[in-house]
């Protein structure tokens, strides 16, 4: 839809049901609903302006204020097209430090994060994505329990083609989606548990290697809640776009905007320490 197609202030308010004046007011206080000028310097709206009003209207009906709840819409809408768990996080957390580490340490804090998650039984979100089916395959009765007492999971993997894995299935338990074949997460390795009071992420890219070399991936590991719903976001984002469906409690959960539980040093501890354990060759 073109500038000149759009539709005024006065139609977007009764599709909406939001008066002309109050949205004036959101307009001139929050900048929203933005619209578009066209040449004669009117401004126009379109479907999309609609859907992202009466997104704020659902928000706002949990209880959350409008500023909190035009600014958790307008932060959803900017995420929609990240393709990317670790190029998104490096982005928006500059201060985060990657760290190359070897398939061993990898395992163990994916190993560490995910047995974190069962031990609490509090039913979380489980994410992850696995570069090829057949990664995945090796993984799949961890996945399954995890899926079994999660209240969603999702994996993204480069299912089709892969003879020794299982085929995409979004509507399965876990979500099995399929990546595009231009996806930069045909190359990432991540893990994400997410509950209302704790979470963690594990999320990397594996470094191009010359044959025979050790595979060797560029990490971020971190529980600062945050960088974990970042890094959720993108994967249910691309899930979604492969066909799964994102339950409206975990879209809840990805609220940025919400009130958020400060981070717990003792679960942080308590994660790590399984890490460490699962390196230790004695152990």
């Amino acid at each position: 839809m073109s500038v000149e197609d759009g539709f005024s202030i006065g139609v977007l308010a009764a599709r909406t049901g939001v008066t002309p004046t109050q949205l004036r007011t959101w307009e001139n206080r929050f900048g929203f609903p933005a619209g578009e000028r066209s040449p004669s310097g009117h401004r126009r709206f379109s479907d999309s302006d609609v859907e992202l009003v009466r997104q704020v209207l659902e928000v706002r009906a949990s209880g959350v204020p409008l500023q909190a709840a035009i600014a958790s819409v307008s932060q959803r809408r900017a995420h929609v097209g990240a393709d990317s768990v670790h190029a998104a996080l490096v982005e928006r957390f500059p201060d985060l430090r990657p760290q190359r580490f070897g398939r061993r340490a990898l395992v163990a804090a994916s190993y560490a994060i995910e047995d974190e998650a069962l031990s609490r039984a509090d039913r979380p979100v489980v994410l992850g994505a696995f570069q090829r089916g057949h990664n995945y395959a090796g993984s799949r009765h961890r996945w399954d329990e995890l899926a079994r007492t999660a209240s969603w999971s999702a994996v993204l993997a480069d299912f089709d083609g892969q003879p020794t894995g299982p085929e995409a299935d979004p509507g399965a338990s876990p979500a099995r989606c399929q990546l595009p074949l231009d996806s930069p997460m045909r190359r990432e390795w991540t893990v994400v548990t997410l509950t209302p009071a704790r979470g963690a992420v594990l999320a990397a890219w594996e470094v191009p290697s010359r044959p025979g070399d050790a595979r060797t991936f560029e990490s971020v590991v971190s529980t600062h809640r945050p960088v974990v719903l970042a890094a959720a976001r993108v994967i249910a984002d691309v899930a979604a776009a492969a066909g799964a469906t994102v339950p409206d409690h975990v879209e809840q959960l990805l609220d940025e905007h919400l009130p958020q539980p400060a981070a717990s040093a003792v679960d942080s501890d308590r994660m790590w320490l399984r890490a460490l354990a699962l390196m230790d060759p004695e152990a």
